[in-house]
C-alpha cells in the first residue's frame, strides 16, 4: 500500500460542504465519546451510531459514520494496549468542539463508500442521496497510478497552517517483479540505529552503513521559538503568532525526515536489486521499550520517541521490498549486540558508547555489523561452513552513507 496527500483549496461552496460534513461527524463523535465513557463496549458503539446518524437526521453515509465509530475504537484500543506498559496512559477523553475539523474516513468499499471517481481528474463526495460535491485533482495522482482500480481508503482533513484541506489517498501498487527471479540465497540483514539509520550485512555484496540526519538547523531553530512561545500569555497575538510558526517549523522537520527516509529505503532496495539480492532481514527494533532499559538508554527519548521514526523506516523498507518482489523478515533482535557473531556467546558489552567489538584475538568490528551478522544467522541459519568463511565476509567491511540528496558514497578505512 502507498498513500499519497493532495492539497486542496476549495471554493467557498466546497469549504461549506466540508465543514458541514465534519460537523455531523464531530457530533456522532462526541455521543460515542460520551458512551464510550459511561462504560459502553465496542459492539453497543456500533449499534449507537446507528440510532444516533437515524434519530437525528445525519445526512453522512452510513458506512462513513461507521468508520468515524471505528476510529474511536482505534484509539480506545490502542489506550488499553500502551496502558499495560505506561500507567501514566490516557483515555481519549477530550470533546471535539465546533471549532475543530473532524477527520473524515472513506472506504473504497468496491466503489460504494461515499466517494467516487468521475473522471480522470476529480473525485467527489457524497452529501445526500441526490447531491455531491466535486474536486479537480492534481494531474500528479493519475501519474502515480491512484484511481477507481488501485484505490482503497481516502481521508479528508484541514490544514490549518497552510489553510487548506488535505485529502490523503491510500492505493495499491502492483508489484514491479512479479517472477521471482532473484536469488533467495543471497541476503542483505540490517540493524537499525540513531547515530547509523542502517547497517547492513550481506553474504554476496560488500557491508556497509548509513549515517542518520538530523536536520540541526531546523531543529534548533523550532527549539528557539517554542522557547519564546512558553515566554508568552497564552491566547496573546504574540503567542498564536508563535504557536502557527512553531507548528509550521514541526511540520517541515517531519516531512524532511520522512523525505530522508524514503531516500534511503529506496537507495537499500535498489542496490538488492541490481545485485539479485532476494531476501532482506531488518531487526525489529521495539523503540518504545527502549528508554526503559537501562540507564544508558534514559536519554534517548528524543532520538527513539518524538523525532526518531524508526518504525515509519521499518515500514518503509517492509513494502518496497515486497513491491520489489523480495521476501522481508522481521526479526527479534534481542540481546544481537552483545551476542559474538563468531563464538554465539552472549559477552560483548552493551554500553552504548563502545562503537567497536573484539570477536576474536586481534580482530575488531563494528558493533552494530556485529548485531546485523547475528540478525542474519537467526533467520539463514548456520550457513557458514567455517570461521574462516565468515571472516572473509567481515574483511572487506566499508561504510557508505547516504547524504540529504540521498547519494551513496564509500568511505574506506574502518
Amino acid at each position: 500500500m502507498l498513500s499519497l496527500s493532495v492539497h486542496i483549496y476549495p471554493t467557498d461552496h466546497q469549504r461549506i460542504c466540508l465543514e458541514t460534513l465534519s460537523n455531523e461527524h464531530r457530533l456522532l463523535y462526541n455521543r460515542l465519546l460520551e458512551a464510550a465513557k459511561a462504560g459502553a463496549d465496542f459492539k453497543e458503539l456500533l449499534e449507537l451510531h446507528k440510532q444516533f446518524r437515524k434519530e437525528n437526521n445525519l445526512t453522512i453515509q452510513s458506512h462513513v459514520a461507521q468508520m468515524t465509530c471505528h476510529t474511536l475504537i482505534e484509539s480506545i484500543k490502542s489506550f488499553y494496549t500502551l496502558k499495560k506498559r505506561d500507567s501514566t496512559a490516557r483515555f481519549p477523553h477530550r470533546f471535539k468542539s465546533w471549532k475543530q475539523f473532524q477527520t473524515i474516513r472513506y472506504h473504497w468499499n468496491g466503489g460504494g463508500g461515499g466517494f467516487k471517481f468521475d473522471d480522470e481528474n476529480t473525485v467527489s463526495l457524497t452529501l445526500d442521496r441526490k447531491h455531491r460535491v466535486t474536486f479537480r485533482l492534481p494531474d500528479y495522482v493519475k501519474a502515480k497510478g491512484c484511481g477507481p482500480q488501485s484505490v482503497k481508503q481516502l481521508t479528508v482533513r484541514r490544514d490549518d497552517v497552510k489553510n487548506c484541506y488535505v485529502f490523503s489517498f491510500v492505493y495499491q501498487e502492483e508489484p514491479k517483479n512479479l517472477s521471482g527471479s532473484f536469488d533467495k540465497d543471497k541476503f542483505l540483514s540490517i540493524d537499525l540505529g540513531i547515530s547509523q539509520i542502517a547497517t547492513a550485512f550481506s553474504n554476496s555484496v560488500q557491508n556497509f552503513s548509513i549515517q542518520n540526519s538530523r536536520f540541526k538547523k531546523v531543529e534548533r531553530r523550532k527549539e528557539h521559538v517554542q522557547s519564546l512561545r512558553d515566554k508568552k500569555k497564552k491566547g496573546s497575538r504574540r503567542h498564536k503568532k508563535l504557536t502557527k510558526t512553531h507548528q509550521r517549523l514541526c511540520r517541515k522537520l517531519s516531512d524532511k525526515n520522512k523525505d530522508f527516509q524514503h531516500k534511503v529505503s529506496k537507495k537499500i532496495v535498489d542496490h538488492c536489486t541490481a545485485n539479485d539480492i532476494g531476501t532482506m532481514i531488518v531487526g525489529d527494533i521495539k523503540t518504545k521499550k527502549l528508554p526503559k532499559g537501562s540507564r544508558s538508554t534514559v536519554g534517548l527519548n528524543k532520538s527513539t520517541q518524538n523525532q526518531g521514526t524508526l518504525s515509519r523506516f521499518k515500514t518503509f523498507l517492509s513494502y518496497k521490498a515486497k513491491n520489489a518482489g523480495m521476501d522481508f523478515h522481521l526479526v527479534n533482535e534481542s540481546y544481537t549486540s552483545q551476542l559474538n557473531c563468531l563464538t554465539g556467546q552472549r559477552s560483548l558489552s552493551s554500553d552504548l558508547s563502545v562503537r567497536e567489538v573484539e570477536i576474536s584475538e586481534g580482530v575488531k568490528i563494528d558493533r552494530d555489523l556485529n548485531a546485523a551478522t547475528n540478525i542474519a544467522k537467526r533467520v539463514m541459519g548456520e550457513w557458514f561452513t567455517h570461521t574462516q568463511n565468515l571472516m572473509d565476509y567481515l574483511s572487506g567491511f566499508e561504510k557508505m552513507y547516504v547524504d540529504n540528496s540521498s547519494v551513496m558514497r564509500p568511505i574506506v578505512g574502518v
